[in-house]
Order: structure tokens, then sequence, then C-alpha cells
């Protein structure tokens, strides 16, 4: 995972929050942390899916109650927006599926996750197109 330019160790509503050691996640890392579902490799314009899931590694599945949700999900290539989706507390679940296509990699992909509780998470997958 790319290292966070600007992070506020002890306000993890500062800032965008990435696990502190990605191979020993703790549980607020592991069901707060978008994880991306996608092909490694994809050729050059032509459509693919990316599933992006909050939580659930390991079993630590985010809550998802009118108090504690997640409020949204965006979905990049590097720094180039693709997508977003908006939930709603209680009703639905911080799980998206978006089709896009690339005519180039502008860096990994990577899933920006908002609980109203716990603030901005990321999570990246890396991506070649050919």
């Amino acid at each position: 995972m790319p290292e966070a330019k600007y992070v506020c160790s002890d306000d993890i509503l500062c800032g965008v929050n990435l696990p502190k050691d990605a191979k020993n996640l703790a549980d607020l890392e592991k069901k707060h942390i978008p994880v991306i579902d996608a092909p490694s490799n994809v050729k050059k314009d032509e459509v693919f899916e990316v599933n992006i899931k909050v939580g659930g590694t390991d079993g630590v599945e985010h809550p998802n109650e009118a108090g504690h949700f997640i409020e949204w999900l965006e979905l990049y290539c590097g720094d180039t927006f693709l997508g977003r989706a908006g939930f709603c507390g209680g009703t639905s679940y911080g799980v998206a599926r978006f089709k896009v296509k690339l005519s180039h990699a502008h860096g990994p992909l990577k899933a920006w996750a908002r609980c109203n509780l716990h603030g901005l998470w990321e999570g990246t997958k890396e991506i070649a197109i050919s």
C-alpha cells in the first residue's frame, strides 16, 4: 500500500486511513478497509468489472446500523475518478460493482470508503493495461 502523505496517527477522522501493517490488520482496519476484487491485467479499452466490499476481512464485518454505517464508496485509477456509490444506514451495505474501461493506468485501482463514525479508509489493487 502507498504511504499516506498527511497522517494524523492519533485522529482517524483526519486524512485517509491506511493499514499500519498490511500483513497484520487490527480489527478496526479489517472492518473498514475496502477490498477490491478486479483483474490484475486488463486489455486496453475493454470493459471489466470491479467489485468493492468494505469489511469482512477474516470475518470481521462492518456494522450497518442507523448510527454506524458506510456512507459511500468511491473508485479511482490512481487519482482519476471512476465512480461513486452511496448507502443508507441500516438498509444498504458497503458493497458496489462498477463496470469500467481504461486506455491506460494512472496508478493502482484505489477505493475510498467513508464510515460515518470512523472516517475515510483506503484500499488499493495493482492493475496493468495491455
